[in-house]
């Protein structure tokens, strides 16, 4: 996911063809220039006649552009990124009910002041899945509660004991589809699911 595309790029006296890719989180630079910007980093995005001038608190990236190519990814680059909070569709007026527990920053931040303590009462579910017991559980739920969608917040990598895979295959045999994707944290990532009408 993200904006990509193919520019020659000026850093550091260096001049260079890199494969530029925009994320949440970073500006990237592959090829013959490895550089990477996160997001925070970039305090202004300027057009020249020639491309794109990000500018951070340390060196100055140019990228060489059209200047509807420059126009875009200015534009891309300076929009906020959404947060976890957005990405999941919670907030005051969105709840969700949160089925078992968890020690993650980012995900405690997302939900603070968007949780309420019965899934009658919530948008949406979120449930953490970090054992093959939590997976039935949170597929229980959700079909106890088939018209709200429910996240299924795991672990990342290969340590995870219920990953991606097994989630997803339980999900479907259960009747469920699912519908997005977002990175949560360093150590979590989740999946949302919905329930497939026959």
């Amino acid at each position: 996911m993200g904006r990509e595309a193919i520019a020659v790029c000026h850093w550091q006296g260096e001049v260079a063809e890199a494969k530029l890719h925009l994320d949440s989180k970073m500006l990237s630079l592959r090829g013959e220039m490895r550089v990477d910007i996160p997001r925070d980093d970039i305090r202004d995005v300027v057009l020249r006649d020639d491309g794109l001038q990000v500018v951070t608190p340390g060196p100055v990236l140019f990228m060489e552009f059209s200047q509807k190519d420059a126009g875009l990814w200015q534009k891309a680059l300076l929009k906020k990124p959404p947060t976890l909070a957005e990405k999941l569709g919670v907030s005051a007026e969105k709840p969700a009910f949160v089925q078992g527990s968890f020690d993650d920053a980012p995900l405690a931040e997302a939900l603070a002041g968007a949780t309420v303590p019965a899934p009658d009462e919530a948008s949406i579910l979120l449930a953490i899945v970090m054992t093959l017991s939590d997976l039935e559980a949170a597929s229980d739920l959700a079909l106890a509660h088939p018209d709200r969608h429910i996240w299924m917040v795991y672990r990342k990598g290969k340590a995870a004991e219920v990953g991606d895979t097994i989630i997803r295959a339980h999900m479907r045999d259960r009747g469920f589809i699912d519908s997005k994707t977002s990175a949560v944290s360093d150590q979590l990532t989740t999946t949302r699911y919905r329930f497939r009408a026959k």
